[in-house]
């Protein structure tokens, strides 16, 4: 990557970082050192877990992640390529993976820097930076991951098996640390930390639930190593209650980053049709606490989205349709949800449902994942909509334009069936994460490439140049033309890497290929 980007941000930290000669005053207090700033550096590397600012916002939660079913951008900016059709040029294709290394980099390395790559500080530095390094390699696949260190640039990549472990390994440091400071009662952060104030027992709880999540992508691949990493997390203590779940509570930083694009860019993103369509077939209660209404309906407010893919869209067209619950001035502080303790309890039910000892059955988990998922959304009506067993997924139809209608392929129920198969128990499960994971479209993206559920609805138009078709969708981000020219022996080596040893947009990552791995 262009590390050498990073530098100059470090270089400007230099009155700071002309403090770290003496590491034995700094390390004998790991928790409190009373000398170093280290704790200013927390701020801009959890901007990195939710996106809030208004940029990011836009272009990590609504541009790819139109391929997780959940947002909809109905605008064209007048551009002929939009990640949308399949089909983006390499400006916007680049953005995501740029902003992440740049934005969380120049603070990991002041913090590595300041503590020698030791302590309590550096190990929840280091938490953060596999959250964010695993939703990287979740894009593109393999990443400069072991050798960053102290600002080198120019590194190489590695491969998707060796990252994923590295990133294991630098987690389960993480927990440890984290862990005796919890032990301690220590809360270093607190001034710092707007997701849990500095809680270090909410914050194993996060390392863990992450920990399971990252197995679970990998689980197709590398069964045994994620069957082993999962039933570590689990005993080591996942999410359990919605009071677990951990938001970016923006403390002033930003305005919610859904509110800006959305109301103050009037209607940027809306809703998508594939989640609206799915939650009014099942009448899901949990829809006015996620969408706007359509307000123009002939019959009424009720919740429509918008198709995504549409090549010629008109954003004035749809102005009406549901957005996202942040479009509104109400909103405009509304926390932003990172990672949800629903999500937890469908990661043990799918656990389950291999046979891994994930503490309870694949059915209680399920249910769990639903109850929780009401109630972190502050819905009512969870034990009806579990029990429901005739409701399925609505299709699409557009009040604009019948051409972009759709028929719905799933046919899934809610209510929990023991005498259904394997593989309609997993859809099942994914279907109901996949609803209680938004607005997370990264999640929802790569459960979709890993699983093959829910059935995400197609683009409207599909144009791309790479052969990503309607049925599994775009598979990755190809690395950016940057990369090339600046960092080409290493990039040109991380194509072998992948899975057909092609960089392209249908090149299926590591995790995604059921039948294993090439390493």
């Amino acid at each position: 990557m262009k590390i050498y980007k990073f530098i100059l941000g470090i270089a400007m930290l230099g009155t700071v970082a002309g403090c770290t000669g003496n590491f034995e005053e700094y390390n004998t207090n790991p928790y409190e050192p009373s000398t170093l700033p280290v704790s200013e550096f927390f701020p801009a590397m959890i901007d990195c877990l939710a996106s809030p600012e208004e940029n990011p916002c836009q272009r990590n939660n609504t541009f790819w992640a139109c391929f997780g079913g959940y947002v909809t951008a109905p605008n064209s900016w007048n551009r002929s390529t939009l990640y949308a059709t399949y089909n983006i040029d390499d400006e916007w294709n680049k953005w995501t993976v740029d902003w992440y290394f740049e934005h969380f980099y120049t603070s990991w390395f002041s913090v590595q820097r300041l503590t020698g790559g030791e302590g309590y500080y550096y190990q929840m530095a280091q938490l953060l930076r596999v959250y964010t390094m695993q939703m990287v390699a979740s894009l593109q696949g393999p990443l400069p991951y072991s050798q960053i260190a102290d600002g080198e640039f120019y590194v190489p990549y590695d491969n998707e098996q060796d990252a994923w472990h590295k990133m294991f390994d630098d987690l389960d440091a993480a927990i440890a640390e984290i862990q005796s400071a919890a032990i301690a009662g220590s809360t270093p952060l607190a001034s710092v930390d707007r997701v849990y104030a500095g809680d270090n027992n909410k914050w194993l709880k996060f390392a863990n639930t992450l920990k399971l999540r990252m197995a679970m992508r990998i689980s197709n691949a590398d069964p045994e190593y994620a069957r082993q990493k999962a039933e570590e997390a689990v005993a080591g203590g996942v999410m359990t209650a919605a009071s677990d779940s951990a938001y970016d509570l923006l403390n002033g930083r930003y305005p919610n980053g859904y509110y800006q694009v959305g109301f103050g860019w009037q209607g940027e993103v809306k809703a998508n049709a594939c989640i609206v369509s799915y939650m009014n077939g099942y009448n899901d209660p949990r829809r006015e606490k996620y969408f706007t209404v359509q307000t123009a309906a002939e019959d009424g407010p009720t919740y429509m989205g918008v198709r995504s893919g549409i090549q010629n869209v008109v954003k004035n067209d749809y102005l009406t349709y549901s957005g996202l619950i942040y479009e509104n001035e109400s909103q405009k502080t509304a926390p932003m949800p990172i990672m949800l303790a629903s999500e937890a309890a469908f990661l043990r039910a799918e656990g389950a449902l291999k046979g891994w000892d994930m503490g309870d059955t694949a059915k209680n988990l399920y249910e769990q994942g639903i109850t929780l998922s009401f109630e972190e959304w502050g819905a009512s009506g969870a034990a009806d909509y579990i029990a429901n067993s005739t409701l399925k997924p609505a299709n699409y139809t557009d009040a604009v334009d019948s051409s972009n209608s759709i028929t719905n392929k799933s046919t899934i129920t809610i209510a929990w069936d023991d005498s259904a198969s394997d593989e309609k128990k997993l859809e099942r499960i994914i279907t109901q994460k996949w609803i209680a994971g938004y607005p997370n479209g990264l999640e929802a993206w790569s459960d979709f490439r890993r699983t093959g559920y829910p059935y995400i609805f197609p683009p409207k138009n599909n144009l791309s140049p790479w052969g990503c078709t309607d049925d599994r969708g775009q598979r990755r981000l190809r690395f950016s033309i940057d990369e090339y020219s600046t960092n080409a022996a290493n990039v040109t080596a991380a194509v072998q890497m992948l899975s057909n040893g092609t960089d392209g947009d249908n090149t299926d990552l590591w995790w995604a290929l059921k039948s294993g791995s090439k390493y």
